[in-house]
C-alpha cells in the first residue's frame, strides 16, 4: 500500500509539472504537492498563504495551477 501511495504521489507531481498555469487542480492534488493535510491547506487559505479556490459548484472547488505554484514556492 505504501508503494502504491508513493507511486500515486510521483504521478501527481509529474502531471502537475506539465500543466499550464491556467489549468485547475483539486484539493487532493494541492495536499499531495504541499505534503500538507486538507485542513492545513484550508488554514493556509484563511491565513492568506494560498488564494481561495474557485467554486465550481456546491461541493466542487479547484485552484489555478499558477496559484498553487506560487504557494509551493512560498510566494
Amino acid at each position: 500500500q505504501k508503494l502504491n501511495k508513493l507511486h500515486a504521489q510521483l504521478k501527481c507531481i509529474q502531471t502537475f509539472k506539465a500543466l499550464p498555469d491556467d489549468a485547475l487542480v483539486d484539493l487532493k492534488t494541492v495536499s499531495t504537492l504541499a505534503s500538507r493535510s486538507r485542513s492545513s491547506i484550508y488554514r493556509d487559505v484563511q491565513q492568506g498563504h494560498l488564494v481561495k479556490p474557485l467554486r465550481l459548484g456546491k461541493s466542487s472547488s479547484r485552484w489555478r495551477v499558477e496559484d498553487v505554484r506560487a504557494y509551493l514556492n512560498g510566494n
